[in-house]
C-alpha cells in the first residue's frame, strides 16, 4: 500500500532524506488546537458520589495527558493530488512528497485517522488501556477528513525514524524550484539509483493538479522548473 509523506525541502529534510529517516513530530506543536484531546464527561450520580467522581475523573484525565506527551507521530496521506495538502504541508506546492510502499504486514504499525465531530471518550474504567490511548492519539474532528490521514504512533520520544517501507516515488509540487528538484534527486537517486521522479503539474481546465513522471531519473527536463506546467 501506498502511504505519502508531504514535505518541505530545507536542510533538515534533506539531512534525513540522506540518511533514509522520517522526522517525528509532538502533536502538540501542530496546527491542530484539538491534538490529543480528550471528552471530559462525569457520572451523574448522587451528590456525594459525584463529587468524588469528578475529583478521581479529573486526575484520571490528567494522568491520560500526561502518558500521551511522551508519544509522537509521523504522519502521512494516502492521496498524492490534494491541493489542500500540497498547500499546507508542503510550502505551498514548493515542497516535495515522499512515496512509500508499505508492505501488508507492516500496515497494522500505520494508524489510521478516526474523523469525528466529537473528543474521543475513553469511559470510566479504572484502567486505561494502551489503545484507549491510541484512540486519543488517532482521533481529529471531521473538518480534517480530506486529509486522509494515517499516523505512526511513536510510544517513546525520538527525533527520528526508519522509513516504514521502501521509498520508491518523489513527487515535486507544481512550484518546486527547478534547483531543489535537482538536488533532492541527486541524493535519493543515489540511495535507490530506481527511483521515481514525478512533478505535479497544473491541469487546464479543472481545479485539480495531475503527476507527470520522468522515464529517466537521471535527466531532469527543464519543463519542470515552470510552475505552470499543464498538461
Amino acid at each position: 500500500m501506498k502511504f505519502y509523506r508531504y514535505q518541505t525541502i530545507n536542510k533538515l529534510t534533506l539531512q534525513n532524506l540522506s540518511n533514509q529517516m522520517n522526522w517525528v513530530a509532538d502533536p502538540l506543536e501542530f496546527n491542530d488546537p484539538f491534538e490529543f484531546s480528550l471528552h471530559e464527561e462525569y457520572y451523574t450520580n448522587s451528590e456525594g458520589k459525584q463529587e468524588f467522581l469528578e475529583l478521581n475523573h479529573k486526575q484520571r484525565i490528567k494522568n491520560i495527558q500526561n502518558q500521551i506527551k511522551n508519544f509522537g507521530v509521523v504522519c502521512y496521506s494516502t492521496k498524492y493530488s490534494n491541493i489542500l495538502l500540497w498547500s499546507h504541508y508542503a510550502d505551498n506546492h514548493k515542497g516535495m512528497c515522499l512515496v512509500f510502499d508499505v508492505k501488508e504486514e507492516n500496515i497494522s504499525f500505520m494508524r489510521k485517522i478516526s474523523y469525528d465531530k466529537k473528543l474521543p471518550f475513553v469511559g470510566h474504567k479504572s484502567d486505561i488501556s494502551h489503545e484507549d490511548i491510541i484512540s486519543v492519539v488517532t482521533t481529529k474532528s471531521s473538518d480534517w477528513l480530506y486529509e486522509y490521514e494515517y499516523r505512526e504512533v511513536i510510544t517513546k520520544k525520538k527525533i527520528l525514524k526508519d522509513y516504514p517501507g521502501d521509498l520508491v516515488e518523489i513527487i515535486f509540487g507544481c512550484r518546486t524550484p527547478l534547483d531543489d528538484i535537482k538536488i533532492v534527486r541527486d541524493i535519493a537517486v543515489g540511495k535507490n539509483n530506481k527511483l521515481i521522479i514525478s512533478k505535479m503539474i497544473i491541469a487546464q481546465n479543472n481545479y485539480q493538479i495531475d503527476k507527470l513522471s520522468v522515464g529517466d531519473n537521471s535527466k531532469i527536463p527543464k519543463s519542470f522548473g515552470l510552475t505552470n506546467l499543464k498538461m
